[in-house]
């Protein structure tokens, strides 16, 4: 009985990412996503591959090689990478289905600073 309910479990969760994905994919403009990352976060590099695999366009602003991005990042006043700007809204941490949600809505007329508590990371 356990098995059958961690295997639904984790199909349900596969199903979920794979409509989310699709969803990113049609909704993602090339400027869309910007992805603040540095060269070593392992997170960073999750994300990566999660939205190369699925074919979504996206631009990287690595903060240890570029002084533009550490700018922007440390404007935002930040605590980690990867941090995300998706259509105008900030998240700090890569979830797939914030950012599905997130390419839904209308850009914010005030941008709002990310924070720690708002971060799906621990």
């Amino acid at each position: 009985m356990l098995v059958v309910l961690v295997g639904g479990s984790q199909s349900w969760a596969w199903w979920r990412e794979q409509q989310s994905a699709r969803l990113i994919k049609q909704l993602a403009l090339p400027d869309s996503i910007t992805l603040f990352t540095t060269s070593t976060c392992p997170y960073c590099t999750q994300a990566r591959q999660w939205l190369k695999q699925h074919e979504v366009p996206w631009v990287e602003c690595n903060i240890d090689t570029n002084q533009a991005c550490l700018r922007q990042f440390e404007s935002q006043g930040s605590p980690g990478v990867p941090l995300v700007l998706a259509n105008g809204h900030w998240q700090i941490g890569f979830d797939v289905a914030w950012l599905a949600q997130a390419l839904q809505k209308t850009p914010p007329a005030v941008q709002v600073k990310p924070n720690a508590e708002t971060s799906p990371r621990p």
